[in-house]
């Protein structure tokens, strides 16, 4: 580009140093040392722009101190739209002004008559919109247009000059110099290899919104995620066998315990004195018996009482058996050989409780399933047999398979007060890191729906149950 500065602009056409008619005088030898003084030095600051920002806010507001113009309009895009990158003597350029969208929209108009490839320069209201006001109040109504390419010939861009006055061929030789200039720049800041690249985005937006409605006809199973917990299977239920106050707990939650091995002991001091009374009633009823006995054998009167002697020790027998029988209730043992479960010893401890109220379970440790709860907010129509994967927060990069094996017809209240059914799943294979009690988040796949459906089922139940759609 050095090399074209001196043919292209010669004293006589390009900076007005002289005309045919004579020779140029020292002052318009002066104003044409001038002129390519400050050609030279804004094609140096050009290339010396830092950003693309910086080189545009440059174009706009330097070009005019040798193109002759009065304002200059950046512009840049791809394909067939451009948008105002900069403006002259204007900081920040608002896209929705009214003059801004005007200049882009006189800027589309002329690419789709004539072209962006080629400089051209026009007179308003050339290009305008019809009915347009703004070509009434703009002050300078003649415009020249001179496109930004790269060495293939792809337009990424332009500066549009206006002027009070017609341009000339002179005047446009060096805008169309300038304009070379700006472009190596440009390419040199943004790369060549960005401005190429002219992605058409109406043929891609079809072509999303297609792929997006095929796939959303794409089968895929219908799952849901709700709180697990692996729980025991068929665990025995130790319960209050009496209304009163648990005295003592012998067991660790936890912790292992054997067929028989106590695990609880209620208050028995009411039962003990029941008791000692009960087996004092039976002494005086053994006592009275053997009295009327004796005694019968030479008295009728006593004879008579012998029947109802007998009734009343066997009834004070029964109350001294119930007795005995209801204190070796207050000792709880293990039913079979498990773990107990239970939360803390310090929630039982002294609390009264009901009787058949529950206070732990022995459950076997090497019978697990998964106890699932789905809100029913979530609920989904889950068969027997459906696929559960467990992700266990002691261990959620080795998710652990299960089938449901049951599901509870209604729904009830868990922890948070949140209403859910409960599902329970067996495991395919039980890990060895897990145990009872761990808690996670498990995946249940029901049927196979559509994508679309899949993705917007919550939304869908909103508006139905909101609005009746």
């Amino acid at each position: 580009m050095e090399q074209n500065i001196k043919p292209s602009l010669r004293p006589s056409q390009g900076l007005g140093a002289g005309t045919a008619s004579g020779p140029a005088t020292p002052a318009q030898d002066a104003a044409v040392a001038r002129a390519y003084d400050l050609l030279l030095r804004l094609e140096a600051e050009a290339r010396q722009a830092a950003t693309v920002g910086e080189l545009a806010f440059l174009i706009a507001n330097e070009t005019i101190r040798i193109a002759k113009c009065r304002q200059a309009f950046v512009l840049a895009g791809r394909g067939e739209r451009f948008t105002v990158k900069a403006v002259t003597s204007i900081g920040s350029v608002d896209r929705n002004a009214p003059r801004i969208r005007w200049i882009e929209a006189m800027t589309r108009s002329l690419g789709a008559e004539k072209g962006f490839g080629a400089p051209c320069d026009f007179a308003l209201p050339a290009f305008c919109p019809p009915d347009d006001p703004e070509h009434k109040t703009y002050p300078f109504r003649f415009f020249a247009w001179l496109p930004f390419r790269l060495r293939n010939g792809i337009v990424f861009g332009g500066m549009l000059l206006a002027r009070e006055i017609p341009w000339g061929e002179q005047d446009l030789l060096i805008g169309r110099r300038l304009s070379e200039t700006y472009a190596h720049a440009w390419a040199a800041l943004a790369g060549e290899g960005k401005l190429k690249r002219r992605i058409k985005v109406k043929p891609l937006i079809a072509a999303a919104a297609i792929a997006t409605i095929a796939l959303g006809f794409y089968p895929v199973p219908m799952t849901v995620l709700a709180p697990v917990e692996v729980a025991p299977i068929a665990p025995r239920i130790i319960a209050a066998p009496m209304d009163g106050v648990i005295d003592s707990i012998a067991v660790n939650p936890d912790q292992a315990v054997r067929k028989g091995e106590p695990l609880l002991t209620m208050s028995d001091v009411m039962l003990r004195n029941e008791l000692a009374v009960a087996e004092q009633d039976v002494r005086v009823a053994e006592a009275k018996l053997m009295q009327v006995t004796q005694g019968a054998v030479g008295d009728p009167k006593l004879r008579a009482n012998l029947a109802v002697s007998r009734s009343e020790l066997t009834v004070a027998a029964a109350k001294r058996d119930y007795a005995r029988d209801m204190l070796e209730r207050s000792r709880v043992v293990a039913p079979s050989d498990g773990i107990a479960i239970y939360t803390d010893r310090r929630d039982w401890v002294g609390r009264p409780v009901t009787t058949g109220e529950r206070v732990m379970e022995v459950a076997d440790p090497s019978r697990m399933q998964l106890r699932i709860d789905v809100p029913v907010a979530d609920a989904i129509a889950v068969a027997q047999g459906a696929k559960v994967r467990a992700f266990l927060d002691s261990d959620p990069l080795n998710p652990a398979s299960a089938k449901v094996v049951a599901a509870s017809f209604e729904a009830r209240m868990i922890e948070g007060d949140v209403l859910a059914y409960r599902i329970y799943a067996t495991l395919d294979n039980v890990p060895d890191h897990m145990r009872l009690g761990i808690r996670g988040t498990a995946q249940i796949s029901g049927e196979n729906v559509f994508l679309a459906y899949y993705l917007f089922r919550k939304p869908i139940s909103v508006l139905r149950q909101r609005f009746g759609l």
